[in-house]
């Protein structure tokens, strides 16, 4: 799980486990199951009232408001969870969820939850227009749903008047500067509290979590069955905390690991961001392309040393606009993680070095063009700008440790440039928003365990720059009970994805239709 970068494409936010410290519930008429006793929960668990559980869903034709491009067969509905799973008698908010009913509906297993991730982003429009369909077998015989979490999409979302806090263009570097920074963020999160209502203070993944298994039982099933991706992984790992003997075959796809907090993260990120450019200096040396160097040392003490005359005197653009240390650490941080992006990045550099920013201004186009990228649609910007705003209000419940004044964020801002002179900084600055955000979170960075629940399968790449194997790896000592299935490569998202693995798919598949798990080990290749 990697920070967002907001000023470009939204990847994975960085995740801690939320340990919410009020009664589970569960929804069946029966206390729910306990979480890891190890972790001091209460373990006297009240009984959601029973409406819930016995919801029935109107299914209907899936709407635009959903996607205007719903596969043959695609049902939309809602279900009716508490705000508040401390109060469930009070205030609700509607979880729009979709269906694709199963392919052989004679040898249907039951429902397929998936979640995409983000945090913030929804799945109904994913399963409703295909664009998550499981594997074929999988396909065959479940019902694929998806759900647009609390306050997310289409499931009554948050707003945020002024937009949230974006990491500064140019990170401040006296406490004068840093104030004003927290002033406007603390201004801009405030706005969101206020619009949004009481949700906003129960978006954590814990509460989602529990949502799942409202959504489980309203759909009939005995076990959650689940596939989540990127986030979507925590929110599993948190439904088998508080749920262990309601987990049926859960696949856990680009994995998020629950021990690390914000800063840690933050700081694995930057590492990841180093890697990758010495692996596209090395690139450009074996390539015998010398524009920037003869040398993989030689081009990145050259781009530091770049960086560094930056911060002191900055470029301009055609436009007029500055271009600083925080603006050349803003491109590479997207392409030098993106192999395809590489040709465009080393001509718009080494132009650049010779004082000329401006093919960095048309960059991103560019690299559109190299990579047969296309212009996103309307609802497609729509779903990108409602992640960007539900992100920190996921984050910052599931994620301690943000920096809490304008000299801590200073003094973690210098520590992280020290680091890395080309990435520390622009990573630090990208916890503004949970520095200045009004909810506290709800828990501590912590692993998971999950005591008793059904074995459950793990999956990642072994080049995953979002959420790297080593998370994985992690998380797969911590339970105890999973499998590791890893895909040679660089992707996120190796299950299902638009790169399909052979291989991949019919282990995943195997493990959701026969419940045979591959090696606790196991490798697919490239």
């Amino acid at each position: 799980m990697s920070l967002p970068r907001k000023s470009m494409a939204l990847t994975a936010g960085v995740v801690a486990a939320a340990t919410l410290v009020v009664a589970g519930y569960g929804v069946s008429g029966a206390a729910a199951s306990q979480p890891d006793a190890a972790e001091g929960a209460n373990t006297s668990v009240p009984v959601l009232p029973a409406r819930f559980a016995q919801q029935k869903v109107q299914w209907t034709a899936c709407g635009a408001d959903v996607t205007p491009h719903a596969v043959p067969g695609a049902e939309c509905g809602w279900v009716k969870v508490p705000v508040d799973y401390a109060a469930p008698n009070g205030e609700t908010v509607k979880l729009r969820v979709s269906r694709v009913p199963a392919k052989d509906h004679s040898r249907r297993l039951g429902s397929l939850l998936f979640n995409p991730g983000g945090p913030g982003a929804g799945g109904a429009s994913d399963v409703a227009d295909g664009n998550w369909q499981a594997g074929r077998q999988a396909r065959a015989r479940y019902d694929l749903v998806g759900f647009d979490p609390r306050g997310i999409a289409g499931s009554g979302q948050i707003k945020c008047p002024h937009g949230v806090a974006q990491e500064p263009e140019n990170p401040p570097r006296t406490e004068a500067a840093a104030k004003r920074t927290f002033a406007d963020a603390t201004r801009r999160a405030q706005a969101c509290q206020k619009a949004s209502g009481a949700v906003l203070a129960h978006m954590d993944s814990r509460s989602v979590a529990r949502d799942l298994d409202v959504l489980r039982t309203v759909l009939g099933d005995a076990k959650l069955n689940y596939t989540g991706v990127s986030y979507g992984t925590f929110i599993g790992q948190e439904y088998m905390k508080l749920f262990p003997d309601k987990v049926g075959r859960m696949v856990l796809d680009g994995v998020v690991n629950p021990a690390a907090d914000l800063q840690q993260v933050a700081r694995r990120d930057v590492k990841t961001s180093d890697d990758a450019m010495r692996r596209y200096a090395r690139d450009l040396v074996v390539r015998g392309d010398d524009r920037l160097g003869t040398t993989a040392g030689t081009i990145l003490r050259r781009l530091t040393e770049f960086a560094r005359k930056l911060e002191r005197e900055p470029l301009h653009g055609a436009n007029g606009a500055k271009f600083t240390d925080a603006t050349l650490s803003t491109y590479l941080g997207t392409a030098v993680t993106d192999e395809q992006s590489w040709k465009p990045l080393t001509k718009a550099l080494a132009a650049a070095l010779d004082g000329d920013v401006t093919a960095f201004e048309h960059f991103e186009a560019g690299a559109a063009g190299e990579t047969g990228g296309e212009k996103p649609t309307p609802q497609e910007e729509q779903a990108e700008k409602n992640v960007s705003l539900s992100l920190p209000a996921v984050l910052c419940l599931d994620s301690p440790s943000a920096p809490k004044s304008p000299k801590e964020m200073l003094d973690t801002a210098d520590a992280f440039a020290k680091q890395s002179p080309l990435f520390g900084r622009y990573y630090a600055w990208q916890m503004i928003d949970c520095a200045t955000w009004p909810i506290g979170p709800t828990g501590g960075g912590k692993p998971i365990k999950a005591s008793g629940a059904a074995p459950v399968l793990l999956v990642s790449y072994t080049d995953d720059t979002e959420t790297p194997l080593e998370n994985a790896k992690a998380v797969h000592r911590q339970l105890d009970n999973s499998s590791l299935l890893v895909r040679r490569g660089q992707g996120h998202g190796a299950y299902a994805s638009e790169n399909p693995s052979t291989c991949t798919d019919r282990a995943v598949d195997r493990y959701l239709v026969e419940g045979k798990l591959p090696d606790k080990a196991a490798r697919c290749p490239r």
